[in-house]
């Protein structure tokens, strides 16, 4: 290494060939793709850029003092006698002062002949470390709003050297400001969380905690005023945590308080379910409010109300069946006739029915039902008698009444009410299962087709014979109570039902997880394991698979092309889709994919049916050969589906997988009542995902593949039968007069489906519920979501904060 001293060293480096010099272009270039580099500048104004030197950084130089050290006169030591340790012991002194902090820096150079030099620390003005130029640089990118560069300036000094002075004021300044602008750009989570990091770090920040108050403050109006006071709970308790004493903290639970007060004030004016619904509200909104937990306790124990989270509410609620959410509520209002058709209803007074019997003449033409005397309607105008039957059997007909069925208007020949307590019902031929059509509900005789009937005060009212009673139904609830002076609803411990229709599964199990709700009608597939391992909630199973498949219109000429229907079929991949997007695991149990129209494993199930293939290459041709033989258009397709959290994860892949093999389809959701019931009332369509229960296939097969079996002819829905075929053996099975035969057709049926395909068959699925364990008496297995409620019992609960306990 050479040595030089600073005349010398200034002139050789300026003049030296391949030596780079200020005037040329430094070798940083961008400095997060830099080599590490220092920038030294000397008292002459030169600037060098070298090599990181070391240490770093360098001991803190005095030149003032080097100044007076060279101007001090040398020193003659005198001793008498042996002075040896004293001198050495100031010779070490010395030397250690001089290792501390050294006068001469040795640097390298990045180009020229001679790259190593030593300089003395008195002719240098000034040392820029490549970490403190990182530093300056991702300040410029803060101001510029570049984040995510200053970021990586900040994060490659922290791997140099992670106790780089001002390294850590640098990032804070980052934080303060990328949170600052997220805030401003609507992103407030983002900028809530990068602030919340920087008060981890430095909470007493300049201006930190006022922005902090303000940005959760405006979270929190924003949650309060459309009332979602749980969540506005929940920032206003991260609010606390970080800046417990401001201003903000106080105003906003103060707020929180007194609209929770108003609701409790409220409730004093109000009595029964009112009185329990203004204390909910006021727990909801500040479930610590002082006295409303027993209160509301109180309330509950007088009017025990179960909350429900269902997918769906009836459009309209009347003595018919005309989707799954009619099904479920109309069992609460109205008794049918027969609750089966076993043996166990007809011959003996079965719980929940109005039948005491049913006889049966010449060989099931003629049906004899004799009633239970002292049903009451809920009005207390008359207890349930023989005209009741009698009206509502023809009123199933008549093909102008919403009650209408086309198979029984066909069967139908004339119904007769000899007396108070006996029907007696003639058909037209022999039918397989005659009771199977005395299993809907039965609305009152002296009420409009729609069961309502005129009073004074209360405009008109439902009139039922069930458990229950219709309260009323808004967009958010439906809300039906027991009819506690009725012979039938005396051992009802619920007294009240309260049905909440939710967009999603996630909102159900979310609502049924923080206890807004005690029961859930459907969970999700993929979420029965968690929540079966949760000890505040059991689930339990519906008894009979839910059968998923995509309904086809054969009014759609190009649906009626069976070579279409092949294609759109081995465009599906079942088996991943079952496994990989609805349940999350392989399927098992009843969980499998379907091969026609029938549960796996019913008699009406053929054993020798091959599974349904998937190829896309086959789809394609078959796709574009259906397409050649209509004319070459583009074939065009609408699919419909319900608002089922199946549905909503399913059909966009499968809309997907039509269209990569040559499709034009496009998806529409839909409420899962009101699609049902157009489609069950005749209603044109092109596909439409379905989720039925099959209770019996020798009855359901119809309904199952085409929608709108039992519609007015008017409506045209024979032709949505897409195959010609199969649409023969729906007619055949409709008349056949004993169960080998319809067996036999059933299979038939099951057989030709396979090729036909006038139902695209997707799978069945295990379909459960859940509930909180406050609520007792659910069954792990049921036919319907309320069976055997009579004996259900709840107690009082409201869900509290987890940080409040």
């Amino acid at each position: 290494m050479f040595v030089w001293s600073l005349i010398l060293f200034t002139g050789q480096m300026a003049g030296s060939p391949g030596v780079a010099t200020a005037q040329e272009p430094a070798p940083a270039g961008d400095l997060l793709r830099s080599v590490p580099f220092d920038r030294i500048t000397l008292t002459d104004g030169s600037v060098y850029y070298i090599e990181p030197v070391s240490p770093r950084p360098l001991p803190v130089y005095d030149p003032a003092k080097e100044r007076a050290k060279s101007k001090e006169p040398e020193m003659i030591e005198i001793t008498n006698g042996d002075d040896g340790p004293a001198k050495a012991k100031r010779k070490a002194v010395a030397a250690k002062a001089a290792e501390e902090t050294p006068s001469e820096l040795p640097i390298h150079l990045f180009e020229g002949e001679v790259r190593d030099f030593k300089v003395k620390r008195i002719t240098i003005k000034r040392i820029e470390y490549f970490e403190d130029l990182l530093l300056a640089e991702g300040d410029r990118y803060v101001l510029a709003r570049d984040y995510a560069r200053a970021f990586e300036c900040f994060l490659r000094v922290q791997s140099r050297n992670p106790n780089w002075t001002g390294l850590s004021a640098h990032v804070n300044r980052l934080l303060f400001a990328e949170g600052s602008a997220a805030l401003l750009d609507g992103d407030g989570e983002r900028g809530l969380r990068l602030l919340g990091e920087l008060h981890a770090r430095q909470p007493d920040f300049p201006g930190l905690a006022d922005k902090l108050a303000a940005s959760y403050g405006a979270r929190i109006d924003r949650a309060f005023d459309l009332g979602l006071y749980r969540k506005g709970r929940t920032i206003l308790h991260d609010l606390g945590q970080l800046a417990p004493s401001h201003e903000v903290v106080r105003n906003q639970r103060t707020r929180f308080i007194a609209k929770a007060r108003s609701f409790s004030e409220e409730s004093e004016k109000k009595s029964g379910p009112e009185r329990l619904d203004a204390l909910a509200a006021a727990l909801r909104v500040w479930p610590e409010l002082e006295g409303a937990g027993s209160r509301y306790a109180d309330a509950f124990r007088a009017v025990p109300t179960l909350d429900v989270a269902v997918c769906d509410l009836p459009r309209t609620v009347g003595p018919w069946v005309r989707s799954p959410a009619d099904e479920r509520v109309t069992r609460l209002l109205f008794l049918p006739v027969l609750t089966s058709d076993d043996e166990e209803s007809t011959q003996g007074p079965r719980p929940g029915q109005l039948a005491e019997g049913l006889d049966s003449a010449d060989l099931g033409r003629r049906l004899v039902v004799r009633l239970k005397p002292g049903v009451p309607w809920s009005d207390r105008s008359r207890p349930v008698s023989a005209i009741d039957v009698a009206r509502g059997l023809t009123d199933r007909a008549e093909s102008t009444s919403p009650l209408y069925n086309a198979r029984w208007a066909d069967l139908l020949e004339r119904v007769d009410a000899p007396d108070d307590q006996r029907v007696e019902i003639r058909l037209t031929r022999p039918f397989l299962k005659p009771a199977a059509w005395l299993l809907g509900p039965i609305g009152p005789a002296h009420a409009g087709f729609d069961g309502r009937v005129a009073t004074v005060r209360q405009g008109r009212q439902l009139v039922g014979d069930g458990l229950f009673r219709w309260e009323n139904t808004t967009a958010d609830h439906d809300d039906l109570r027991s009819d506690s002076e009725g012979s039938s609803a005396a051992t009802t411990k619920i007294k009240r039902i309260r049905e909440v229709p939710l967009p999603s599964a996630k909102a159900a199990v979310g609502a049924l997880i923080r206890g807004e709700v005690s029961l859930v009608e459907h969970v999700a597939p993929d979420r029965v394991a968690a929540l079966a391992a949760n000890p505040e909630l059991k689930v339990g199973r519906y008894a009979r698979p839910s059968l998923h498949g995509i309904a086809l219109d054969g009014r759609n000429p190009a649906l009626r092309n069976r070579t279409l229907r092949r294609g759109l079929s081995y465009a599906i991949d079942r088996k991943t889709l079952l496994d990989e997007t609805l349940l999350r695991q392989p399927a098992s149990g009843l969980n499998r994919t379907s091969d026609g129209p029938f549960p796996r494993g019913s008699y009406a199930d053929a054993p020798d049916v091959k599974p349904l293939g998937y190829d896309p290459l086959l789809a394609k041709m078959l796709v574009a050969a259906a397409q050649k033989e209509l004319g070459g258009q583009p074939i065009v397709l609408t699919f419909v589906y319900p608002a089922l959290p199946e549905a909503q994860a399913i059909v966009p892949k499968l809309a997907e997988a039509f269209r990569l093999v040559g499709l034009e389809v496009s998806i529409e959701e839909r409420p899962q009542s009101a699609l049902e019931e157009e489609l069950r009332a005749g209603k044109r369509f092109d596909l439409a995902y379905r989720a039925v229960r099959c209770d019996d296939p020798t009855m359901d097969a119809g309904p199952s593949i085409c929608p709108g079996y039992d519609a007015p002819a008017s409506a045209g829905t024979i032709g949505s039968v897409a195959s010609p075929r199969i649409l023969q053996l729906l007619l055949q099975l409709e008349r056949a007069p004993e169960f080998p035969t319809a067996k036999g057709l059933a299979l038939q049926i099951d057989r030709e489906c396979r090729d036909e395909l006038p139902v695209i068959p997707l799978w069945q699925l295990e379909d459960h519920y859940a509930w909180r364990t406050r609520l007792k008496g659910p069954a792990e297995v049921a036919d319907h979501l309320y069976e055997g409620i009579a004996t259900w019992e709840i107690e009082p609960w409201f869900a509290r904060d987890p940080w409040s306990h």
